[in-house]
């Protein structure tokens, strides 16, 4: 932990415990008075009074997720709950967050939480409008996850829109304007200047014009912007003693920082309850989004590599084409993005459409029936205009590119649902059975020879592309009971079980049964314990097992590629050997916590141990290229993931005019591989490796041993048959080794709440300590002459390159068109993932009810808010904050540590007006 870090949390400490002797010193009477109704949870399939809860659950209402403007839901998450762990996946319009819940606990099938929106599995992350969501819980153990099954074995992001009420109607308005500004972190890039001393230190460098020297066009700087946002969110709640109907509209408008890219979002939603008779109550739910893009963006990767020397423009403004003779032009791929986007451009188009028809029919006083019916359909396009007279179209004569997905999820259940109370016995119980199928199909084509202008397929085209695409089908259907008996409100035990088959399976392993029990014990309502100060204290306990399915659909199935022509026919060659005994990943999970609350409701502090096994780990295995086919998806291996949880807040003050309340979560976990494939090594993808003993996410590869100082040479390490360990500066000869992994140590947030009178103010602060991230820019930017004819990154402070023997150096010699392989993957590139982030600054103020009841408002509210305001950390690149990009999300991929071509998170400002009739 650095110096700051330690103040950080320090601080945080010393206002904890000035807080609680204020508590207990202080002679001002506490005005609030201890809430009578006991809170109900809804966890999973029920809900449950929150005193009898035995559950690893973590509940954000709608007032925690307020302090970020966002296009996504899962962006709100970050920081709300111990073990759950938000990695952004980038910073652009539209971007989406990956969540995970205690960490790592497979290696090939998938590892993100499932999202759960008003009781329906989702797949992916829903494209959610914020503004509609009431509350979020993060289920993550067995007994809050065994009844998903498989789809819920990673945790749970459960979310419940908002609903209507039985009173007057209500309408508000939130109206919302954001300014981004580009945040390049402490990745600075050399200017015309800079590059000119460092390329003329090159060992074996040509000569320069001097006058390059003095010559520096910012490709960073002219390619980005300060982008704006425009979010406005409309709703009505009302209802009769019989209904309650919620509706809701919202617009968002963002423009990145990247120039030239347009992220549009129209949302809608109704959710309506209506009571036909006594018995039966009807809740049919519509939420529809459509969002289009618009993309004339530069390239962020172009702006980073091009050279200080070369304009992309002449004296008269005209554009330069690299390619065109005559041209004078050091950039070692001749590219101009600039060029092509006079003329080239792309949309999408995506609708997403979700309706519930749900019932409730109370058969008696203690039994219900309950019926969840659901459809998700989801439409997406894009296409890509390629013009004739740009540099990407000359070999085609330009074209047209299009994409199309079909995507259908339905889901049902259908529940009973027992509760009755047998003097200070009571017992609540659900039986239920429910389906779910996922259709998904993808399609690409493309045409070429275009006339200029089209966008219709049709209108010119003298060839076209060869189509492409996929389909799956995916099937779930599963029979689940969860019963729980509590005894004087004390002792509580439960238990649930879920049979469930899924066709990612053979006929003789399509069948999983799930399970989880748990005890819980409420001290503080026996007779022996009289410690006043303590309000509540809860202990509890879980275990379970939970499944896991593989990320390909048909992994049991030989499979066969029919994309081979021999003699002008198409011919079958095969790619994937079935397995039929492919089964489940199990994953075995223990918990134990405790609750606390204390000094009149003060004092809130949750603790939870946690200890999972996985068995059974789902993996595609590379096979001898003998057998004629190179790949088949076994089960291999086990893998131990287990850690510490703890969230902790406090009310320090509590009065008439001045309340303050302080937050602080901390979660620490690690990982182990217990056993692989006869032991043997499994690489991963991003340079990491599975090997017993080892943490999932470890880094395998060089291991860097710096400089030499008598010649300037890279040097890595060998481990020799013997053991013992040499050096080399053969990049080739030195071991392939574990040299670190992404796993932080621990990571948790700090947050505090300020009212004084009508003001208030919220602050947000993230961290992360430990853990290592592989900068991959670096290979191209920081490549000791490699690529001599690339822009590169300014060393920091702190690194010194080797120019005469007898140097202490951090970077090799510099050699023109270097072939020392020095700027390849290695212990080099690994840095220290350790962050602490200003996440978000909130002041707001709410106008008094005698203003606004002369204005004929029910309420009004202002706020400015600052979010990402800074990062401390010692990363060299853009941001530490690293989780897969949008196209490992979509291809499966669940490993972070690789800081690659990251869309930086954006520096954002806003001004915001809430009211409401």
């Amino acid at each position: 932990m650095n110096k700051k870090t330690s103040r950080l949390t320090t601080g945080g400490y010393f206002f904890l415990i000035c807080g609680a002797l204020s508590a207990q010193t202080t002679q001002k009477k506490d005005t609030l008075q201890e809430n009578k109704i006991e809170d109900i949870v809804i966890v999973g399939y029920k809900a449950q009074k929150r005193s009898s809860l035995t559950a690893a659950v973590s509940i954000i209402s709608d007032k925690k997720l307020k302090d970020a403007n966002t296009s996504n839901v899962s962006s709100l998450l970050q920081g709300k709950a111990a073990g759950a762990q938000v990695m952004q996946g980038g910073g652009g319009p539209g971007s989406t967050a990956t969540v995970k819940i205690r960490g790592t606990s497979t290696i090939n099938g998938p590892s993100q939480a499932l999202w759960v929106v008003d009781g329906v599995m989702m797949t992916g992350t829903p494209n959610l409008d914020p503004n509609q969501i009431e509350s979020i819980n993060i289920l993550k153990d067995a007994t809050s996850t065994a009844l998903y099954g498989s789809r819920g074995a990673n945790g749970i992001v459960q979310v419940f829109t908002k609903s209507g009420n039985s009173g007057k109607g209500t309408l508000s308005i939130s109206m919302n304007s954001s300014f981004n500004t580009f945040n390049n972190g402490r990745f600075k890039l050399m200017d015309g200047t800079q590059l000119y001393d460092y390329f003329t230190s090159l060992k074996n460098a040509p000569a320069l014009p001097e006058q390059l020297r003095n010559d520096s066009y910012n490709w960073l700087k002219n390619g980005t912007q300060t982008g704006a946002v425009q979010n406005y969110t409309i709703d009505f709640r009302g209802g009769s003693p019989t209904s309650k109907t919620y509706i809701s509209g919202n617009y968002y408008n963002e423009s990145g920082t990247v120039k030239s890219y347009d992220f549009n979002r129209l949302s809608f939603r109704i959710n309506h309850e209506q009571k036909v008779q006594p018995w039966l109550t009807i809740k049919p739910k519509v939420s529809l989004s459509y969002t289009t893009g618009k993309d004339r963006q530069g390239s962020l990767y172009q702006m980073y590599l091009n050279m200080p020397w070369d304009n992309p423009r002449y004296s008269n403004g005209d554009l330069v084409n690299p390619n065109a003779p005559n041209i004078t032009w050091y950039g070692r791929d001749y590219t101009n993005y600039l060029y092509d986007l006079q003329w080239n451009y792309g949309k999408s188009n995506q609708l997403d459409l979700l309706g519930n028809f749900d019932a409730e029919i109370k058969l008696t006083d203690y039994l219900k029936f309950v019926t969840t019916n659901n459809v998700t359909y989801k439409n997406y396009d894009d296409m890509y205009y390629t013009d004739p007279r740009s540099i990407a179209g000359e070999s085609n004569k330009g074209g047209l590119a299009e994409s199309y997905i079909k995507d259908i999820s339905k889901f049902f259940n259908q529940m009973l649902r027992f509760d009755k109370d047998f003097g200070v016995h009571n017992v609540n119980a659900l039986a239920a059975y429910e389906y779910t199928d996922r259709f998904y199909k993808l399609s690409k084509a493309g045409v070429y020879g275009i006339v200029p202008g089209t966008e219709i397929f049709d209108t010119g085209a003298t060839t076209g592309a060869k189509p492409s695409g996929t389909k799956l089908d995916r099937a779930y259907n599963a029979f689940l009971f969860n019963t729980e008996y509590v005894y004087d409100k004390k002792y509580f035990v439960q238990g649930s079980l879920r049979s469930e088959s899924s066709s990612s399976f053979g006929a003789s392993q399509r069948n999983g049964l799930f399970y989880s029990y748990s005890l819980g014990w409420n001290i503080q309502k026996e007779n022996f314990f009289q410690v006043k100060q303590i309000d509540e204290w809860k202990l509890r306990a879980s275990r379970g097992l939970v499944g896991n399915t593989p990320s390909p659909n048909y992994g049991w199935q030989d499979l066969y590629a029919l994309t081979q022509v021999y003699d002008g026919q198409i011919g079958a060659t095969w790619n994937q050997l079935g397995n039929r005994n492919l089964t489940w990943e199990s994953i075995y999970q223990n918990n134990i916590g405790t609750d606390i609350k204390a000094f009149n409701n003060r004092l809130t502090l949750n603790v939870d141990y946690f200890n999972n096994k996985t068995k059974d780990l789902l993996m595609l295995v590379t096979l001898p290229s003998l057998t004629g086919v190179d790949r088949q998806y076994l089960n291999v291996g086990d893998v131990r993931n287990k850690g510490w949880e703890f969230n902790l807040s406090y009310s320090i003050i509590r009065s008439q005019n001045v309340n303050w309340d302080i937050g602080f979560n901390i979660s620490t976990y690690n990982n182990r591989v217990l056993s692989t494939r006869n032991n043997s090594t499994q690489l991963l993808s991003n340079n990491q490796v599975a090997i017993s003993g080892y943490d999932v996410t470890s880094f395998y590869m060089r291991k860097w041993m710096g400089v030499n100082p008598d010649n300037g040479a890279g040097q890595w390490e060998v481990i020799n048959a013997d053991g013992s360990r040499s050096l080399t500066s053969n990049y080739n000869q030195a071991t392939l080794q574990i040299v670190g992994a992404a796993t932080p140590d621990y990571y948790g947030s700090f947050s505090t709440n300020l009212t004084i009178r009508n003001f208030y103010l919220n602050a947000n602060i993230y961290f992360s300590q430990g853990g290592q991230i592989y900068n991959s820019y670096r290979e191209l930017f920081d490549s000791d002459g490699a690529y001599p004819y690339y822009n590169q990154m300014v060393l920091k402070d702190s690194w010194n390159r080797w120019e005469k023997p007898g140097d202490i150096a951090t970077h090799p010699i510099g050699i023109f068109n270097n072939n020392t392989l020095t700027n390849k993957p290695s212990s080099r590139y690994l840095e220290d993932a350790s962050y602490v982030k200003f996440r978000s600054l909130r002041l707001g103020y709410n106008f008094p009810k005698s203003l606004t009841e002369k204005i004929k408002m029910t309420s009004a509210s202002i706020y400015i808010m600052g979010e990402n305001l800074f990062t401390i950390t010692k990363f060299s690149g853009i941001d530490p904050e690293v989780g897969p990009s949008d196209a490992d999300k979509v291809n499966g991929n669940p490993y972070s540590g690789n800081a690659g071509a990251i869309y930086p998170i954006p520096r954002r400002f806003s001004l915001g007006i809430n009211f409401s009739f």
